[in-house]
């Protein structure tokens, strides 16, 4: 609390503090039930997930992120084709509040920003009746929250036996934002040798190329990747016909089509000097098959963060010349901007069949995959920064007319100019080599390939990340008066520092006015009293 010793200290300063960064998971479980219209279910092929960003409420008890996943089952039906069946649920994750950082809850103000990045293991499912299925997967979640917390600075008012050490901090600030539906639209025109196609299935991928901040609000450009299974739609009038030892299983055909977009986001407090990242999101796509051509519409749903560094003012230090007194201090774990970074780049690796458990024979259909960033590293020397995860890799294989699956994993590494290096900007104290990040990486369109004895994929991946590193300061909090100090008229006290005093450590223990002691030692009055070297060369000081 403040006290009349202190004077206006509150000022109209804050500074953005983050949280501690809480990982959660939570299994999703649910039974489904296909339409009518939907064929039954055979066996199933492949089950994939995507997570639509979340809503984070904040509050006393906690924290609470909801958001919507939709799968995309393919499998093979009863009459022999092959489908694809779009189903949506709900998840939700819960974080108790953190009583370690309770101190700063308390002085932080709503409302909370919040970051929320979400991944998930691969789908589960099992079919438990010709038209239902269960359907099982993990979600994970790294959030973080940010808050404001007031700091007191000096005041133009005070008690004048009252001497207040000041001094700033360097930090940095997020902003984000969350853009409304973007409306998107394609014509694909179908080759007529093809003959007349069905689609199976239509997903999609954002890549954002680029993010620039205005005022208020972050330009995006981007692009999304459509990719459309198609097969003949005569395979199952073929099937039906033909005996089932005849019968080969349909082929099928994949499109991509590249969709690109520009649209503005709103993000209060956003100025053009903030360096921005955005992340995009495919909410919907629905494709209507025209006379030989496909209609494609599909919703893009835009992320943006943005940050800045910012210089802050604080007491870091109280005492009185006419008052004992206790200080109370309280450490803030801010943190330092570094890079916020839109980019791609591509993973080509492959790896043993006898690994994948891959049969030689076997012919690659389709693959998909999803990216996990785990790491970033900054290399001074090279001024340089490198991204680590890994790539999971699903492929749909046939065989001897059977189509089979398989799993992979590939690690992938990114390295990118650290453009806070490049500045020359000072490696704040505490950090280390490991730089916080938030965002993702998106596998946006992946092939896959036989390589004789190995199984290889080719795959373009886009960044998004928000680099930071941790850049902590201690301020005053209060000063609580005690007794008097006493003093005897025409005292004077010799004071011969030790190796770690500084001008304002003498002064603050024998509660002398700086500007007298600064006078009556010939100091410098401009210098910074609390400097390791501001007593460099004095043996004794006059106090």
């Amino acid at each position: 609390m403040m006290n009349e010793f202190m004077g206006d200290t509150t000022g109209g300063g804050s500074v953005q503090i983050p949280f501690p960064v809480r990982n959660l998971t939570a299994e999703v479980a649910e039974d489904f039930t296909l339409p009518d219209y939907q064929p039954e279910i055979k066996r199933l092929l492949r089950i994939g997930v995507n997570l639509l960003p979340p809503s984070c409420t904040s509050g006393g008890n906690g924290t609470e992120i909801t958001g919507t996943m939709d799968y995309f089952v393919l499998y093979v039906g009863q009459d022999g084709g092959i489908y694809c069946a779009p189903l949506s649920t709900q998840y939700r994750l819960e974080a108790e509040p953190d009583w370690d950082a309770a101190e700063l809850s308390a002085a932080a103000s709503e409302p909370m920003t919040c970051i929320c990045d979400l991944s998930s293991e691969v789908p589960v499912g099992r079919v438990t009746a010709p038209r239902r299925l269960h359907i099982r997967c993990k979600v994970k979640a790294r959030m973080s929250l940010y808050g404001e917390c007031p700091l007191r600075v000096e005041g133009s008012e005070g008690d004048p036996t009252v001497e207040t050490l000041s001094s700033t901090a360097r930090v940095g600030r997020l902003y984000r934002g969350m853009g409304e539906p973007l409306v998107l639209q394609d014509d694909v025109i179908l080759a007529p040798a093809d003959g007349e196609m069905r689609v199976v299935c239509a997903e999609g991928q954002v890549m954002m190329t680029e993010a620039s901040a205005a005022s208020g609000e972050v330009h995006c450009r981007g692009e999304v990747t459509v990719k459309l299974t198609l097969c003949p739609a005569e395979s199952i009038l073929a099937f039906a016909e033909d005996s089932r030892e005849s019968f080969s299983p349909p082929e099928l055909t994949l499109l991509h089509r590249k969709i690109p977009f520009n649209h503005s986001v709103e993000a209060e407090g956003v100025t053009p000097d903030c360096s921005a990242m955005a992340c995009g999101y495919c909410t919907e796509i629905s494709v209507l098959m025209e006379e030989g051509h496909l209609h494609v519409d599909l919703g893009v749903v835009c992320e943006v963060r943005a940050q800045k560094n910012e210089t802050v003012s604080y007491i870091k230090d109280i005492y009185s010349t006419r008052y004992e007194g206790t200080c109370r201090y309280i450490d803030y774990p801010t943190q330092r901007s570094l890079r916020a970074l839109n980019s791609n780049f591509t993973l080509s690796d492959s790896l043993p069949l006898s690994e994948v458990g891959v049969d030689p024979t076997a012919r690659v259909v389709d693959v998909s995959a999803t990216a996990i960033p785990e790491e970033l590293v900054s290399d001074p020397g090279k001024l340089r920064s490198v991204l680590t995860g890994k790539c999971r890799c699903h492929l749909l294989l046939l065989r001897d007319g059977e189509y089979t699956a398989a799993d992979m994993e590939l690690p992938f590494r990114y390295e990118f100019d650290d453009q806070a290096l490049l500045r020359g900007e000072e490696i704040p104290k505490g950090s280390t080599d490991i730089t916080l990040f938030d965002g993702n990486v998106t596998v946006v369109n992946c092939r896959a390939r036989m390589d004789g004895e190995r199984v290889g994929v080719d795959a373009e991946l886009a960044v998004a990340i928000r680099s930071h590193s941790p850049a902590p300061f201690t301020a005053l909090t209060d000063f609580i008066p005690g007794e008097e100090v006493t003093r005897r008229r025409g005292e004077y006290v010799v004071c011969f520092p030790a190796p770690a005093d500084t001008v304002w450590s003498v002064a603050k223990r024998y509660h002398a006015p700086m500007a007298a002691l600064t006078a009556a030692n010939n100091l410098p009055g401009s210098g910074v009293p609390d400097r390791k070297d501001s007593l460099e060369g004095i043996g004794y000081l006059i106090v």
